[in-house]
Formats: structure tokens, sequence, C-alpha cells
């Protein structure tokens, strides 16, 4: 059996601070699998390696999400999804619906205002669930949209849209944005001390829905996104456990390991430290045994960003012990 974790998170997304903030961390058991196995730098984005997962030559999932929430077919459609834009003195920060709790009769009412200011430009919004929201085109956009996952916890003003019609997106996001500060459904939540929905994040363009595939027969994350994509693909899609198990079945397995996912996101140095040695207590320490004793034949190990990597370790590779441990602070770019 081979694990391959994907673990968003495991190295600082700002590559040059890296180095520095993890240098006494002791990370022994994923120390010796990086330094017995193979590695190469793999400086993928989120959404790439999302796409790279699941067969996808771009992000362009908006018709297959649309579909699977049963919404009627459309010229075009984007994933329009509600987000929460922080200034921070020069930068508007993006952070997703994980950070708000948004209940069904709210995105209802926002999305009553959005179609009502809207419809003379041909956009129809639909909210299928809180946490998803789509907007229905009349044709094709004709600008260019950077992936949500690639944006939380980003400056917005590197990933604007671009394109042809670029510049008309971005006056689309002002209107709203200007909209929904003053929303009533907004103001409400201030109130409560709760994150508003101020913005919209448009992406994933498509008019059909794509044929997914995966290499592995088995994705186990806790996102809904990778959940629903895994099902779309005809894998097993479910979440995983929140420390190590072996799996039924046997076979490759993919596991999606978030636990320093968001604090990377948000540049949260201690939530990072914790999420890293929660990382190695429940899931590095005990795959490296697992590997030791022959109930894994192979461990791969990748994460994205620019320190991005991907490892390979098998259980030949731990008997080359002329191979040190790697610590992580080894593995960013010079």
């Amino acid at each position: 059996m081979k694990y391959t974790l994907f673990v968003p998170g495991l190295t600082w997304l700002d590559s040059d601070a890296g180095p520095e903030l993890c240098k006494d961390l002791s990370l022994p058991a994923l120390s010796t699998l990086l330094g017995r196995g193979q590695w190469r730098s793999d400086p993928l984005s989120a959404s790439e390696m999302l796409c790279h997962t699941f067969g996808l030559p771009q992000p362009a999932l908006a018709a297959n999400l649309a579909h699977a929430a049963g919404l009627a077919p459309a010229a075009s459609w984007l994933i329009a999804d509600p987000v929460n834009l922080r200034v921070d003195r020069d930068r508007a920060l993006l952070g997703d619906i994980g950070i708000m709790n948004l209940a069904q009769d709210e995105a209802a009412a926002l999305l009553a205002s959005l179609n009502a200011f809207f419809a003379e430009d041909g956009l129809v919004f639909h909210a299928p669930t809180p946490a998803r929201w789509f907007v229905a085109l009349p044709q094709a956009s004709g600008a260019e949209f950077s992936a949500l996952p690639d944006v939380i916890g980003e400056d917005i003003n590197h990933h604007l849209p671009k394109g042809a019609n670029g510049m008309r997106w971005s006056r689309f996001l002002n209107e709203l944005q200007m909209l929904l500060y003053t929303h009533p459904v907004n103001e409400a939540r201030e109130a409560r001390g709760e994150p508003t929905v101020n913005s919209l994040w448009f992406w994933g363009e498509a008019s059909q829905p794509q044929s997914l595939a995966s290499a592995y027969p088995a994705v186990h994350s806790h996102d809904p996104l990778w959940q629903q994509l895994a099902q779309q693909a005809g894998v097993a899609g479910d979440s995983p456990s929140y420390a190590f198990t072996l799996t039924e079945g046997g076979g490759d397995v993919l596991l999606h390991l978030d636990a320093a996912e968001g604090a990377a996101q948000f540049r949260d140095v201690w939530g990072w430290l914790e999420g890293l040695m929660q990382l190695e207590r429940d899931w590095f320490a005990p795959t490296l045994a697992a590997l030791q004793q022959g109930r894994l034949s192979e461990v791969q190990l990748c994460c994205h960003g620019s320190a991005g990597l991907h490892s390979r370790t098998t259980r030949l590779d731990l008997w080359k012990l002329w191979r040190r441990p790697l610590p992580l602070s080894k593995l960013y770019p010079q």
C-alpha cells in the first residue's frame, strides 16, 4: 500500500521567511522521510495541485459544481464565492467562507439584492448552499480569474480579473462591494461581531462540465470541494481520520491533510508551528513507523507554494543510513 500525503501549508508560503521561522522546529519523523528518500522542488499553486489530482488542465470547475448542485444549464458559469476582505495597511486580504458562519436565509437576502442590481447586466446569482455561490452568464466573460484556493489569505490586488474584459469585471467587483457594504445582513452580522460578506470571488469559469479522473483509488480530504471532485471522478472521497490509520482495501491513497493550511494562509506563525507539530505526532511519526514495519511500501509527501516539494520514500530507502535526516528549514530555495 502506498500513501501520498498532500500537506498544504507544510512550508511557509513566504519562502524567504520560512527558514528562520522553523529553524528550531524538531520534526524527526518528517525529517527522516525527507532525508532518506528522494525529494525535488515542485513550486505549484494550490489550484495546480487540485488540477493535478483530478486530471484537469485548469480549474474551470463552475459548470461541474453548478450541475452537481442541480442548477439549470447556462451559456457560461462562474463560481461566485462569498468572501470577507480585510484591509491591512495598503493590502486587501481575502478570507473565504471558512471564517464565516453564514446562514441560508442570509445568503438568500444578499442574493436577492445582487440579482436586482445586476439584472440589466444579465447576471443571475444562485446560492444552492451558503458556502458556494454561482453566477450564470449570458455569454463567456472574456476575462481571466484567479482560482479561490490561490487567493485565500493573499492580497487581492495581485489577483484581480485580467484579459480583454478584466476591467469590466473589476468594476462589477467594486459595485457589488459597495452594495454589500451597507446591506442589512452585513450590518446585523457586524453588530454581532461576525465577519461580513463584503465581496464575492469570481473563478472557475466554464460552459460545460469537465471530465474528471484520479490516479488514486481513494482521495481523503476534509475539504468539501476535494470530496465533491473525488465523487465526480468516481473514487472514494470521504474525510480522513484525524490521526494515522491504514485504510481498508489497499491500493494507492491520497490524504489531504490541512492541519497547518489555515495558519499558513493567514500568516499565523504560532498556529502554523502548532499545526506542524500536530502533523508530526498524528501523521508523520506513525506513517514512518508503518513504513518501517512494512505495512506501507511507499510514502510520498507533497505541498504547494514557492517552496513546494514532492518526495518519495520506500521501505528500502530507510536502510540508507548514510542519508541524513533533512530538516524542514533546508527545503526553501536559496
